[in-house]
């Protein structure tokens, strides 16, 4: 972890779910690919929210802030990008949990859910900056600033996908190069199920990175009917479509994206 102090050179963009600027760092340095931090320091305020920090390559010292506000609310944010505008800030800076840039990625592919567009904005921003190739798939059929915003500045990379169905995402995957990684992003059942079918065209565990969004539902997959149940605290739930009682084991089944739940034995 490093501790960094800036200041903000120019505000790039601003959208409900974050705030973009280039700043300059006046002490510490970021070792990082992609830096992370959990908070930033403007003014002895301290706001808990997820920060990242982007060498641009401009000028020594130079660097893209990327704040994710998705959770701050509406006066706290106008607060803290009033600060940012004539005040120092602070950030103690680790790795990007999410992102690995492998040492023989020949081509990074991003399949991302349209809500999900701005929390990956960073890793997007790296990739190009190192002029690395990328595409970027947009699942969403909605006019979008955050996509609009992406459009602009990566053009013919970015493609929108209007609907998402396995056949959709397979006609994607099959036309990709090996040596092709996958970084895929959106909410738990999304993710899922793009990764079943990366797995259904040869793309194995090592060749992809994910990063989920919001709370994940987990689920307990009964082995009398096939079906599955919302998981709980308890060890042990009677299905919902059998109405057997079952017991719910540690297993966790990647298949079935599921914990097993056996027949309880009286």
């Amino acid at each position: 972890m490093n501790t960094v102090k800036g200041r903000v050179i120019q505000v790039e963009n601003s959208f409900d779910q974050g705030y973009i600027a280039e700043v300059k760092l006046l002490s510490g340095s970021n070792s990082q690919m992609i830096g992370f931090a959990k908070q930033i320091i403007c003014n002895q305020t301290r706001f808990k929210l997820p920060v990242y920090l982007v060498e641009t390559g401009k000028q020594e010292g130079t660097y893209r802030l990327l704040i994710n506000t998705t959770t701050c609310p509406e006066q706290e944010k106008l607060r803290l990008v009033e600060q940012l505008k004539d005040q120092e800030f602070e950030l103690v800076v680790e790795e990007d949990p999410y992102f690995e840039l492998h040492h023989n990625c020949q081509k990074m592919l991003f399949i991302i859910e349209q809500t999900a567009l701005f929390v990956n904005l960073a890793e997007i921003d790296f990739l190009s900056l190192k002029n690395i190739e990328f595409s970027v798939f947009v699942i969403g059929e909605e006019k979008d600033p955050i996509r609009d915003y992406l459009q602009n500045k990566h053009g013919c990379n970015v493609t929108i996908l209007p609907s998402f169905t396995s056949h959709d995402v397979q006609t994607v995957l099959d036309k990709q190069l090996i040596g092709t990684k996958l970084f895929i992003s959106g909410d738990w059942s999304m993710v899922r199920d793009v990764k079943q079918a990366a797995y259904s065209v040869g793309f194995t565990d090592k060749e992809m990175q994910t990063k989920e969004i919001g709370i994940k539902e987990e689920k307990v997959y009964c082995v009398k009917c096939y079906n599955h149940n919302k998981k709980t605290n308890s060890s042990e739930i009677t299905c919902v479509h059998c109405h057997t009682i079952l017991d719910v084991s540690n297993h966790f089944s990647k298949r079935l994206d599921a914990y097993l739940g056996y027949i309880q034995v009286v």
